[in-house]
C-alpha cells in the first residue's frame, strides 16, 4: 500500500488571493515561558489546500460541517487536464476526479494567483453529467481568474459536488492515470463555506 498526501503545509503568511484574509500562524503561548506551546492561527476558509462546500456560492447550499466524509471520499483516478482543450473523462466510473496540470510549481510566489488553469464551462457540465462525488484541481481555483459569473463554480457546486483546489501537483502527478481510494477530511466549521482539508490517496 502507498499513501500520498496531496495537501500542502499552512503556513505564515502562504500565498492568498487578494481579498481574502492574511493567513497568520503564530506563536501564543511558548513553552520556556508558559510552560506549554501554543499557536494562534487566522486564515480564510479558501487557503491553502481546500474545500469549497456549496455554500461557497449557492444561496442555501450545503455548509461544510454538514459534508459527511463519506460522501467526499471514495475511488478516485487521475486525469491530465488542460482548459484549453477538451478533458478525457475515463470510461469507468469514478467517485472522485482529479485533474493534473502541473501547475504548483510556483507555489510559493503570490503570482501563483494569476492567469492558473481551471475548469472551462464545457468541461464543468462534462464533469457534472459524468457524477462524481467531488472534483480536485492541482490550481488555486477551479474559476477562470477573471471571472465575473463564476459559472464553474455554480455549475458544480449548484449540483452538490465540491471542489478541492489547491492539491499539491508535484505529488498528484504520481497518480495520473491511476486508480486510487481518496480520503478528504475538512474541519467541521459549523455554517462554512469551506475548509482547509487534509487530502490522501492511497493507491490500489
Amino acid at each position: 500500500m502507498k499513501l500520498y498526501d496531496l495537501s500542502f503545509p499552512l503556513e505564515n503568511r502562504m500565498p492568498y488571493f487578494d481579498g481574502d484574509p492574511v493567513p497568520e500562524i503564530e506563536q501564543f503561548k511558548v513553552l520556556e515561558k508558559d510552560g506549554v506551546n501554543i499557536k494562534r492561527i487566522s486564515i480564510g476558509s479558501h487557503t491553502g489546500t481546500h474545500i469549497d462546500a456549496p455554500a461557497h456560492f449557492i444561496k442555501g447550499g450545503m455548509t461544510v460541517d454538514k459534508i459527511q466524509i463519506g460522501d467526499i471520499s471514495g475511488v478516485g483516478t487521475c486525469v491530465k487536464y488542460d482548459p484549453e482543450g477538451k478533458l478525457d473523462l475515463p470510461s469507468q466510473h469514478f467517485d472522485v476526479l482529479f485533474l493534473y496540470t502541473g501547475y504548483d510549481l510556483k507555489w510559493k510566489e503570490f503570482s501563483v494567483f494569476r492567469n492558473f488553469p481551471y475548469i472551462n464551462v464545457e468541461d464543468a457540465e462534462r464533469i457534472k453529467d459524468y457524477g462524481v462525488k467531488v472534483v480536485g484541481i492541482d490550481s488555486p481555483s477551479a474559476e477562470i481568474s477573471n471571472s465575473k459569473d463564476f459559472r464553474t463554480h455554480k455549475i458544480l457546486l449548484g449540483n452538490s459536488i465540491p471542489i478541492v483546489e489547491n492539491l499539491n501537483s508535484s505529488v498528484l502527478r504520481n497518480l495520473v492515470d491511476k486508480s486510487f481510494f481518496v480520503f478528504i477530511a475538512p474541519l467541521a466549521i459549523t455554517g462554512g463555506d469551506g475548509s482547509p482539508a487534509r487530502v490522501f490517496a492511497v493507491e490500489v
